[in-house]
């Protein structure tokens, strides 16, 4: 949210598989207090946020990306699609099934 609200975009879509973020977004009393003024920030900027509920399977890509986020010690922004990511991203944007084994 600080990235979109620093380059001055007013409009942002997230879509998740946690339903606590989804509820943070309708209650925000709920966000952790470490993040508040960071939320405040964004949110009174000026910042239309949109939270949505996907479950993983609906979302190769950013399923991919979540486990690559766990794995990094610091921030990083991509700006072209990775080549790893290519089969994934294909698979959503045509709307192919992805089942996960347990």
């Amino acid at each position: 949210m600080e990235y979109v609200a620093h380059h001055n975009w007013t409009r942002l879509w997230l879509e998740t598989d946690s339903t606590g973020a989804v509820n943070a977004f309708k209650n925000p009393s709920l966000i952790p207090l470490r993040l508040h003024n960071h939320w405040h920030n964004c949110t009174h900027n000026g910042l239309m946020v949109i939270c949505s509920h996907i479950y993983r399977q609906g979302n190769c890509c950013a399923d991919t990306m979540a486990a690559l986020g766990h794995t990094l010690d610091a921030t990083t922004w991509y700006h072209i699609m990775s080549a790893s990511l290519s089969v994934d991203f294909a698979r959503d944007r045509h709307g192919l099934p992805n089942f996960r084994s347990p």
